[in-house]
Parts: structure tokens; sequence; C-alpha cells
């Protein structure tokens, strides 16, 4: 665990699991994001 300090001046306890598992989810939809942005700019060009 790890306690970390809210704005508003409350401890909070992160579970460091956790952590992993929504940066990983992150970058999964990240990836996913641009892959879809690639391929609308290669359709807009007529190279799909």
């Amino acid at each position: 665990m790890v306690a970390e300090i809210a704005p508003s001046g409350a401890f909070i306890e992160v579970d460091d699991n956790n952590l992993g598992k929504e940066n990983q989810m992150n970058n999964l939809i990240w990836l996913v994001g641009a892959v879809v942005i690639v391929l609308a700019i290669l359709s807009f060009f007529g190279f799909r």
C-alpha cells in the first residue's frame, strides 16, 4: 500500500496492484485510439 495526499489534504491509501492494472488499461486505450486515428488519416488520403 502507498499513502498519497489528496488535493483536499486527506490521506488516501492506494493499492499498488491496482495501479499496474490501471496503467496497463490506459496504455491499451491509448494504443487503440492511436490505431483508429492512423486508420482515419490513411482512409482520408485513400491508402486504405
